[in-house]
């Protein structure tokens, strides 16, 4: 019975992370709409290939430090998540390793 409580512990834990990792990945989505909308529209405004050029330099150095940023906080949280996995296994292990 014992096992059961904290199963069903670690099931609705883990979905609020899940939940968290799933909000943060939503705003950096919102993130890089607004960088497509804002050089999109200094894009369109561009009066020479020249200015043109530049904006999209701009706008790939911005996109890319999004993606990495991105990418990184993805990263952490995973293996946030897979620590928290580890960590709440091992005392089940030993309880069971207790009771027999």
């Amino acid at each position: 019975m014992t096992t059961q409580t904290e199963t069903t512990y670690f099931n609705a834990r883990l979905f609020d992370r899940m939940q968290d990792m799933n909000r943060t990945w939503l705003e950096r989505l919102r993130e890089i709409r607004q960088i497509e909308a804002e050089y999109g529209g200094k894009l369109l405004v561009a009066k020479t290939p020249t200015e043109a050029a530049g904006v999209c330099n701009e706008w790939m150095a911005k996109r890319l430090e999004t993606v990495a940023n991105e990418q990184k906080a993805f990263t952490t949280a995973w293996l946030d998540l897979f620590a928290d996995l580890a960590t709440s296994t091992v005392p089940s292990k030993a309880m069971k390793s207790a009771a027999e």
